[in-house]
């Protein structure tokens, strides 16, 4: 082949540009013109004018909003080139930024969606359980202290043969009387243990002893309203909230079968 060939002005360009590729194929870089191109519209404008008026409770100067597009111009520049670096790839907080965005962007069309009353109300009824009002009590209490049973038994039925509440109650922070108290409310009070041992407890005498974390308890329920099952309108939001979160879980699940099928996945010592 002759010297001419190779002094060329075609083979020259050629031989560079195939340079250029073999460059960009060995280090992974994929230049594509479209990726070099920034654009600041206006929307993006009007984006940063309104998040400093957000944050500074007045309009941006010319000299701030033109220091605003640059620095928008400089972190886009810098993003790419950490792309193309590969700097986004196996850091556990930027993978774990990007899932939540995936999932925030695929729930959205749930989260803004708006339930019937007659969904809600198909809701309640597949649920009934969470839905029960809880029964409402009026009590008096007496602390009695840490003592045994057997001991706790025979003053409750000294109390209930006449003997005066002062002689037997215990020095403690809590309600002497609660009216028309829920068993959320009792439980914030006494705890769980207390609040579950009134469901069994009859009215007008002093029954127990009932056990709290404090220790023994006298209770004298003198009113008590059953649990009942809810109507909507006492409790919307919350079902609301219900069956919201029930449909992002169903639409989760549904997009993320989507995506795996799409992915030949293989796990060490996993057939």
């Amino acid at each position: 082949m002759s010297n001419k060939f190779f002094r060329e002005p075609l083979v020259h360009f050629l031989g560079g540009a195939l340079l250029i590729f073999a460059f960009f194929w060995a280090t992974g870089t994929g230049r594509d013109p479209a990726d070099y191109q920034i654009s600041i519209d206006e929307s993006d404008i009007a984006r940063l004018n309104s998040d400093w008026i957000q944050n500074f409770r007045r309009a941006p100067t010319q000299a701030e909003l033109d220091g605003l597009i640059d620095q928008e111009i400089t972190e886009e520049i810098y993003y790419r080139e950490a792309l193309r670096l590969g700097l986004d790839k196996n850091d556990p907080v930027i993978r774990r930024r990007l899932f939540t965005k995936m999932r925030f962007v695929d729930g959205d069309e749930t989260e803004n969606s708006a339930p019937t009353d007659a969904n809600l109300q198909d809701w309640m009824a597949k649920n009934p359980g969470k839905y029960t009002l809880s029964p409402l009590y009026d009590f008096d209490q007496i602390y009695l202290g840490q003592i045994s049973a057997e001991e706790a038994r025979d003053r409750i039925d000294r109390l209930n043969k006449g003997a005066a509440p002062s002689a037997y109650a215990q020095s403690l922070s809590l309600p002497p009387s609660l009216a028309r108290a829920s068993s959320a409310q009792i439980t914030r009070q006494f705890g769980d243990r207390f609040a579950e041992q009134l469901e069994s407890l009859q009215t007008g005498t002093w029954r127990g002893p009932v056990r709290s974390g404090f220790g023994n308890h006298a209770v004298k329920i003198t009113a008590k309203v059953p649990g009942k099952t809810a109507k909507l309108d006492d409790i919307r939001q919350r079902v609301t909230n219900d069956w919201r979160a029930a449909r992002q879980t169903v639409q989760k699940e549904k997009t993320l079968s989507r995506y795996r099928a799409q992915y030949d996945i293989t796990v060490a010592d996993r057939p």
